[in-house]
């Protein structure tokens, strides 16, 4: 490879792109067709300790994709293949875990999370349902990076669309046909569509790669891989831990202000918590181009470095950053400039609307940082360079993030506009330390094929 394919990098994010996009969709789908602002409120309250685990399942997922590729790269099919199988059980283990553990502390976890009373009860019925059942995520993450790695955009992209609808249709049938419990019905309608599309992407996985999934033959396990996938996979998802627990923290905060009325003008002594939840859907949109870039970037990177192209490899990640910085910066304008017509069409309450405009501004210079730290971050995790940005993504997400957080946005009295100007203050600093990191140059050394 002589040059870097702009044809084929394009072709690799479109897909991933729409893909996320319906992610998001299923990820929200619930809180918007439950109608109602607090009901809402009570799942993303239950999303928040779901995204902090559902994040570290897709990093392990990640790990798998970051192998697979450099082996491609190093033309290595028999290890290459044995990946394949190590990453689907690993997965599917840590997933198991991960379940028991979230039905059983369920509600200990959203009393942590300083959830009001009147949220709780909703709160913990669709944290207990769809977070029992954890481990279907990890298994349609994992077998969907499997699909990327040989370039299979557009078969997970269609599975996507089909899990979507299938998801609306029983959300659609179990609260205005059966007229269940709302919580009850949307939660249920998830986790029976995550089941169906693990069905469907284990039969399409082994039908298109032609690879044998079943536990046959993984006894003995093959330490020497199982621990290159781990040597990625854990410092990773232990960043991403890292990062989702403070921003359950900062939720606390925020579930503060809006049940004790730290704010002196009484504008947040409600809206606070639904803000938040309104401008996360925003936010996520946001760095959406963002996300599919470096995941695309992540497919070609790796293939170069297992090949040894490393200017190359530079190359690409250099023109990634700039094309994600554009179009994010465009798109976190455009949020903040139509925020009161966007926001308007998920609530009616002026309170809500007027906080959620203030913070999508800031969001403007949170989403540079964001935007070169998650370009930068995939990148130097590809490579094999992976203890150095978790790291430095622990010390700034706690001492940045969090504790400015609680200092703005309790201390201070600055409400949510103090907490988000902390969380923008984390993204610009770590983004300045990696690329620095990445200009070092010390990736080049960290081929982990040859380690």
């Amino acid at each position: 490879m002589k040059k870097i394919n702009v044809k084929q990098l394009i072709f690799i994010i479109i897909p991933i792109f729409l893909e996320l996009l319906l992610q998001i969709l299923a990820g929200n789908v619930d809180k918007i067709m439950v109608q109602n602002d607090n009901l809402a409120t009570s799942i993303n309250q239950a999303n928040s300790i779901l995204d902090l685990l559902v994040v570290s399942i897709s990093v392990l997922a990640t790990a798998s994709l970051i192998l697979i590729n450099q082996y491609k790269g190093a033309k290595n099919k028999e290890k290459e293949t044995l990946i394949y199988k190590l990453s689907f059980y690993f997965n599917l283990f840590f997933g198991v875990i991960l379940s028991i553990l979230l039905f059983l502390l369920a509600k200990p976890s959203l009393n942590l999370l300083q959830v009001s009373d009147s949220l709780i009860s909703d709160s913990t019925m669709y944290l207990k349902i769809c977070g029992g059942t954890l481990f279907l995520q990890a298994l349609m993450m994992s077998l969907q990076s499997f699909l990327r790695s040989n370039e299979y955009m557009k078969t997970s992209l269609a599975i996507s669309i089909i899990f979507n609808v299938i998801n609306v249709i029983l959300n659609a049938l179990l609260l205005y046909v059966f007229k269940i419990n709302p919580i009850l019905a949307v939660a249920l309608g998830s986790v029976i569509s995550r089941f169906i599309g693990v069905i469907i992407l284990i039969f399409v996985v082994t039908l298109k790669l032609k690879i044998n999934i079943s536990p046959i033959g993984l006894f003995p396990l093959n330490f020497k891989e199982l621990k290159k996938l781990i040597s990625i996979g854990l410092p990773s998802a232990g960043e991403s831990f890292s990062y989702s627990m403070s921003q359950i923290v900062i939720m606390a905060f925020i579930n503060t202000i809006g049940n004790n009325g730290v704010i002196s003008n009484n504008l947040e002594l409600l809206s606070a918590p639904a803000a938040k939840t309104y401008a996360s859907m925003i936010v996520l949109i946001t760095y959406l181009f963002v996300n599919a870039s470096s995941q695309g970037m992540q497919i070609l990177l790796g293939r170069l470095i297992g090949a040894g192209e490393n200017e190359l490899a530079n190359k690409l990640v250099w023109k990634t950053l700039i094309v994600s910085v554009i179009v994010s910066e465009i798109m976190a304008t455009l949020f903040a400039l139509t925020s009161g017509f966007v926001i308007g069409l998920l609530t009616k309450d002026k309170d809500i609307i007027s906080l959620c405009s203030k913070i999508l501004y800031i969001e403007i210079a949170l989403e540079l940082g964001r935007a070169i730290n998650i370009v930068m971050v995939r990148a130097l995790q590809t490579t094999g360079d992976v203890m150095f940005p978790t790291t430095i993504a622990i010390i700034f997400c706690w001492l940045v993030a969090t504790l400015f957080s609680y200092i703005l946005g309790i201390h201070f009295n600055m409400g949510l506009v103090g907490v988000w100007i902390s969380m923008a203050a984390d993204e610009l600093l770590r983004a300045i330390i990696f690329i620095f990191r990445w200009k070092s140059g010390k990736w080049k050394t960290m081929n982990i094929v040859e380690a």
